[in-house]
């Protein structure tokens, strides 16, 4: 007598363990956070393919294989994952002529999984003959290890108006981000933003509109994006859809006061064998 009785096939199968292979710098927690199953959890093909999905939308690996095996026992499954790891740095080096700039060199170094933590930082700088910028950018995707993103962005900007405008302008400020989900496919984000903005060296003869903008001026904002996405993928998508909303207000001290309202989208639809239709 061979086959399973009624009872058997309606046992519930369970997550024994989860083995992970190839990670050699990124660490076992970065992996195991993308995880929609856990150690005790109901086994459930569905919730495997959107964590092996997960895991392949990090972007920190050329290659990644999850695949369930027996456990200990009938009811249990040990989950396999095999990941290949691939450089997650960039670095830019770039020479030019700008009409409006003049002469120019930029450097822009990027690393996505710094440490093997999965966090961001970046460093961008351009210097050119009217003008000189700096950005310094730093996100932890799991703040205190919770689906909780974190980041600061700081910049400089000195750029040479005379030409044009009659004038020369100075920027600083910065900002902190924080992002959290709300569903599966809703997720909040918030921003503080803080910006100086200084007009000098009017010329005697530009208009008095510019004239009028002379000094420093603040601003202080705060701003808030909804994001729904439902693609199937975050670097590849071939199918779904990301919408947002975003809202900002500067008023919190400083010297700008406004309110301003983006709403946008972007759709994916399969028409053929390789052929995605994005509008």
């Amino acid at each position: 007598h061979t086959g399973f009785s009624r009872h058997e096939s309606c046992a519930r199968v369970f997550v024994e363990r989860i083995d992970i292979r190839g990670n050699v710098r990124t660490l076992d927690k970065v992996v195991r956070r993308e995880m929609q199953l856990v150690e005790g959890d109901p086994f459930s093909r569905t919730k495997l393919a959107k964590s092996e999905q997960g895991i392949k939308d990090l972007g920190f690996f050329e290659g990644v294989k999850v695949t369930p095996s027996q456990g200990s026992a009938p009811d249990k499954t040990v989950v396999d994952i095999e990941v290949a790891e691939q450089s997650t740095g960039e670095l830019s080096i770039g020479a030019g002529f700008s009409t409006q700039d003049g002469p120019l060199a930029d450097l822009r170094i990027r690393e996505r999984n710094l440490l093997g933590k999965g966090q961001q930082l970046e460093f961008a700088t351009t210097v050119a003959g009217k003008k000189t910028e700096f950005d310094v950018s730093f996100t932890e995707p799991y703040f205190l290890d919770r689906d909780f993103s974190a980041g600061i962005d700081l910049f400089h900007v000195t750029r040479d108006l005379q030409t044009e405008s009659s004038y020369d302008q100075r920027r600083t400020g910065g900002a902190l981000r924080f992002g959290y989900p709300l569903s599966e496919k809703w997720r909040q984000a918030l921003s503080y933003s803080i910006e100086s903005n200084e007009i000098e060296n009017v010329d005697v003869n530009a208009s008095r509109f510019i004239r009028d903008q002379e000094g420093e001026r603040i601003t202080s904002a705060v701003a808030q994006r909804l994001t729904y996405d439902s693609r199937d993928s975050m670097l590849f998508p071939t199918s779904g859809l990301i919408g947002w909303f975003d809202t900002e207000v500067a008023g919190l001290g400083g010297d700008a006061h406004y309110i301003s309202g983006k709403l946008g989208a972007s759709y994916y639809y399969p028409i053929m064998d390789n052929w995605i239709l994005n509008v």
